[in-house]
């Protein structure tokens, strides 16, 4: 029974949350017309949104299931052969149901370090195992046989088994099928992808015993072509659930298909893993054998004149993205504009390292000495009204003739090549094009031996460094390097005239 205004609270708060007996039945969304090749064939598909679980996937019932079943696991170490959706789940309920947080996730070595992080995140121990990536649950020599053996003689372990513990299916029995009863009594077809073969057996069960006429889909990986979760037909066939009881027909999907669709569900708003994908894609194909064969209207329902379709979305792709751009062609992404600043321009950038002229006379002090001075062209002293403080260094980007034309008092001229008034228009972040340019002359520049040594002798001294250019945004961008390589530097805004015209209003 649903919670009143969806609110939980007390001590079992979460634990309630994590209660589907707590919640409405899960969302069943039909998908959008574009997605649907076969609505002209009055074929209706729906997505049922396992996601919306609190763990958002669809392994948080059985894990739920599972340690309910299990009141060792309150108290003892939990080990299972998984690195997804199972293992994280069993780690956050875990912790919900009874403050265990002992749990382990025996994972192959060939995971990414991005895995075993998310892995990490949630408080799960990673350990690794070599050899076959996914190992068979009944291979003697596997992962899962060295657990459950080290779990029978251990005295502060447990190992669930996932792949045949009965209260992963009977969880789908309980509460995945009998939910989508209710949705949808009318359901015709129900597709799903095949791991443990939890959810295609307890779903297809509950569905059969309400609907003996429902036909029940599983979706395969194609053999050495996997995606994340599901497994392939000849791999599956000795599990010890009940699936020649729910299990109808099986297609095998590629997993650039799984991806694809997966990308294409959450682009519509159905967002979704490559599982999810996965499975709808196989239903697609099944509907489409149906359909040349000539038998599809077979599953049309007598009382709509309608064929009901549910398919599961099982998990989410954000731990996947990287696989998506290593299966998928640059050709199905927008492209990204200016993609040449993510090879330059890469060090941080701070509000608070960039001064106005009046922060910038403060670093250096004020004074009055010859208010009036000006250099003439060959001179070296643009404005001597400024007492420099000797703890601060004004390095000038500018040419060296615009230096000699004017500067400030004891600056040192440094000027970076290819640097100009006016350049890019007064704004230099606006044309990625001359960021790279100007960027990449200024990594030569700091290479430069009189540029190196002075930096030398500032970070000896522990020297603050002023950065005067054009216009303040060179500056910015030679700041940015400095701070990288620990020298206090500070761009001064507006540029060399700002400060000119500053220095103008006290003179």
């Amino acid at each position: 029974m649903a919670v009143h205004n969806n609110v939980f609270r007390g001590p079992q708060s979460v634990g309630q949350y994590f209660n589907p007996d707590f919640h409405l039945p899960l969302p069943l969304v039909e998908i959008p017309d574009r997605l649907n090749p076969y609505q002209k064939d009055k074929v209706r598909i729906y997505a049922k949104m396992m996601t919306c679980l609190p763990a958002q996937n669809v392994k948080s019932l059985p894990a739920l299931q599972m340690l309910r079943d299990e009141p060792r696991a309150a108290t003892r170490k939990i080990a299972e052969a998984s690195s997804g959706s199972t293992i994280l789940s069993l780690g956050i309920i875990a912790r919900v149901l009874w403050g265990n947080e002992d749990v382990e996730a025996h994972v192959t070595n060939k995971k990414s370090r991005e895995s075993l992080n998310l892995l990490r995140f949630f408080g799960i121990k990673p350990c690794l195992f070599s050899g076959l990536a996914q190992q068979e649950p009944t291979d003697p020599a596997g992962i899962m046989a060295r657990l459950r053996r080290k779990a029978a003689t251990s005295d502060d372990m447990v190992y669930l088994g996932q792949y045949d513990n009965e209260k992963n299916w009977k969880s789908h029995a309980t509460w995945t099928g009998p939910q989508i009863l209710q949705q949808l009594p009318e359901i015709n077809l129900f597709s799903t992808t095949v791991g443990t073969g939890g959810c295609i057996t307890g779903t297809g069960v509950a569905l059969k015993s309400g609907k003996p006429s429902i036909r029940v889909l599983g979706v395969f990986n194609i053999a050495g072509d996997p995606v994340p979760g599901p497994r392939y037909y000849e791999g599956f066939q000795s599990s010890p659930f009940p699936w020649q009881q729910a299990i109808d027909a099986r297609v095998e999907v590629s997993s650039v298909e799984s991806y694809r669709m997966s990308m294409k569900l959450s682009r519509e708003g159905l967002i979704c893993g490559p599982s999810s994908g996965e499975a709808l894609q196989g239903l697609l194909q099944y509907l489409d054998d149906l359909k040349k064969a000539g038998t599809l209207e077979e599953l049309v329902d007598d009382t709509t004149g309608e064929i009901s379709c549910v398919f599961t979305c099982s998990d989410l792709p954000y731990q996947y993205l990287s696989e998506y751009f290593d299966r998928l062609g640059a050709e199905e992404f927008p492209h990204i504009e200016n993609e040449i600043l993510l090879q330059c321009d890469q060090t941080k950038h701070d509000p608070r390292w960039i001064l106005d002229s009046a922060q910038a006379l403060e670093l250096l002090g004020t004074g009055h000495q010859n208010r009036h001075g000006k250099a003439d062209m060959g001179g070296l002293v643009a404005h001597q009204h400024v007492t420099k403080v000797s703890s601060t260094l004004i390095m000038d980007l500018r040419s060296t003739c615009d230096f000699r034309a004017s500067h400030i008092l004891d600056s040192v001229s440094t000027p970076l090549p290819g640097l100009f008034e006016g350049l890019a228009g007064g704004d230099l972040f606006s044309n990625p094009q001359e960021v790279s340019r100007v960027w990449t002359s200024m990594r030569k520049w700091l290479k430069e031996p009189e540029v190196s040594w002075l930096l030398t002798e500032v970070r000896y001294g522990k020297k603050k460094v002023l950065i005067l250019c054009y216009d303040g945004f060179a500056s910015q961008l030679v700041g940015s390097a400095l701070r990288y390589q620990d020298v206090e530097a500070f761009p001064v805004r507006g540029g060399f005239i700002a400060l000119y015209e500053q220095i103008e209003q006290i003179s």
